[in-house]
């Protein structure tokens, strides 16, 4: 990896760190003044569903744009780009009136077991909130435009505008303008999204001229590449419907508890899957096209080996301080010791499928290294449908929970598909050695959550401020990280232990070099 592109995505990663964090920081304020309750559960329900809708045309955009972008000519290109963002615009403020119109039915798909005047606050919040279709659709065009032209710092950015407008308006309004306030603020934080981009698009050159030519070369070609992503996209989309359909039913703050516990989860995948596949990909990408088997089946064992490495004590230490991790990030405010009972509950339950949800994503992407996107749609749609089989057999003796763990199970159901597949096109993967890399990460894992238990049940981490308390929380996670660092080395695990000396030698080189050319 040159330079050039190693720094700028280690920028990436630190921008999104950065942005997720701010991301959990406006969903600890929001937990904080309207809690796990009705009127939570209503904004939020109102919330997904322009997500919903757009999220087919986003990986449509995503995905097909860029490739058909760069295949044209630069007067090809911008007769394209006027085009595309015209037609767009047009689609999307369509869905969105006929979305408003319909908006009652919407609402009744999306919760049916809404009492009457949540119903009614629910649908209030989603006409207002629906206008962020067309302003979503204008962000992922705009993303893949600046792309294209390589500027990737301000896309990856984006969602910084929106956290700090959400929770500057928390901090100095709470709750005192009720969930409508919020609401239109949050309609508002999404045109700041699109308005940081505008500075960047200018630098990039571009200037918007209404144009609508569906003969157009680009625009038919895109049209033919969005059938597959549609399609794997909407399967997905309404697995997230029957989730919210299945909640709404439940005890109140259940939709809530839900939510609040999958981004919890999503913090640390974010941080450390995300962080690490951005790096990796390029790079199985340019092996891939090499054709240099076995080194990507190298380079895919030792990923694995990585994730495993962080993601086995991560999955043990949050399904272990669920209810602590809870309770110390939301439970203030309104968010009360039961909406915290709900929600541990519930993250306990995700994090059983961290390691799937992080290893799905690995194989993912080395199908589309391979330029493979058919196989991982396959297996996606076979595990989202079982995904909601799954959510109507638990959801009954489980209530939320059962959604939680419907979940986990299907995740790691669609990893093993995607390793399955993988595996048939390109070679086995696996090795003795890492499985007995595997045991041991296994076994320091469990003497790390028998720590970390012991801690939880004597260190007094329920009591004192928040500072306290996180401090508290804290010091048990940095002892849980040290214990299972120390059960490594005791274990001799070769393998982990390497990856952990290149990794310090790694950073020890990058320090010295940037100390050196000061």
């Amino acid at each position: 990896m040159s330079r050039g592109l190693y720094t700028t995505t280690v920028a990436i990663m630190v921008i999104t760190l950065v942005s997720r964090i701010l991301g959990f920081l406006r969903e600890t304020a929001i937990a904080a003044y309207f809690g796990a309750s009705e009127v939570s559960d209503a904004f939020f329900i109102a919330f997904s569903i322009p997500g919903v809708l757009f999220a087919a045309m986003a990986s449509a955009i995503g995905t097909t744009f860029i490739p058909v972008y760069q295949r044209l000519g630069k007067e090809d290109r911008t007769y394209f780009m006027h085009n595309i963002t015209s037609v767009l615009i047009v689609m999307s403020l369509a869905v969105t009136v006929i979305s408003i119109f319909f908006a009652p039915y919407l609402v009744k798909i999306f919760a049916p077991g809404f009492e009457t005047e949540t119903f009614h606050l629910s649908v209030q919040l989603t006409r207002i909130l629906l206008w962020m279709v067309v302003l979503l659709t204008l962000n992922a065009l705009f993303t893949a435009y600046l792309q294209s032209h390589q500027y990737f710092l301000m896309p990856a950015a984006v969602g910084i505008p929106f956290n700090i407008v959400v929770v500057l308006y928390l901090f100095m309004f709470g709750a005192s303008l009720g969930i409508v306030g919020f609401t239109w603020i949050t309609l508002v934080a999404t045109i700041a999204q699109v308005l940081f981009l505008v500075p960047s698009l200018l630098r990039a050159g571009y200037r918007y001229r209404f144009v609508i030519d569906l003969k157009e070369q680009g625009l038919r070609q895109a049209t033919v590449l969005v059938g597959p992503v549609m399609i794997g996209t909407i399967a997905s989309q309404l697995n997230i419907i029957v989730d919210r359909m299945l909640a709404s039913g439940l005890t109140e703050g259940s939709i809530s508890a839900l939510n609040y516990s999958n981004k919890v989860m999503q913090l640390a995948y974010g941080i450390v899957v995300i962080s690490l596949l951005s790096v990796l990909y390029p790079r199985l990408s340019k092996i891939a096209a090499n054709n240099d088997w076995n080194q990507f089946r190298l380079t895919l064992s030792r990923t694995t080996i990585v994730l495993l490495l962080v993601l086995l004590p991560i999955t043990v230490g949050s399904m272990v301080l669920a209810k602590p991790i809870i309770s110390v990030l939301f439970e203030r405010g309104v968010f009360d010791a039961q909406a915290t009972e709900l929600t541990a509950g519930a993250y306990f339950f995700f994090s059983i499928g961290l390691i799937g949800l992080g290893t799905r994503e690995l194989w993912t992407k080395a199908f589309y290294s391979l330029q493979d996107t058919k196989t991982p749609m396959t297996n996606g749609i076979f595990a989202i449908g079982l995904n909601i089989v799954l959510n109507l057999i638990l959801v009954g003796p489980m209530q939320h929970l059962g959604l939680a763990l419907a979940t986990s199970i299907s995740f790691i159901v669609a990893s093993f598909l995607q390793y399955r597949s993988l595996t048939r096109q390109i070679g086995t993967l696996w090795t003795k050695t890492m499985t007995v890399s595997l045991l041991k990460m296994i076994a320091a894992s469990t003497v790390m959550g028998g720590v970390v238990y012991a801690l939880s049940v004597y260190v007094p981490w329920h009591e004192g401020t928040f500072v306290w308390r996180a401090f508290l929380l804290t010091a048990i996670i940095v002892l849980g990280a040290l214990t299972y660092v120390v059960m490594l080395f005791a274990f001799r695990e070769d393998v982990t232990l390497d990856v952990m000396r290149r990794g310090w030698v790694k950073l020890k080189g990058l320090a010295l070099s940037r100390l050196g050319a000061r």
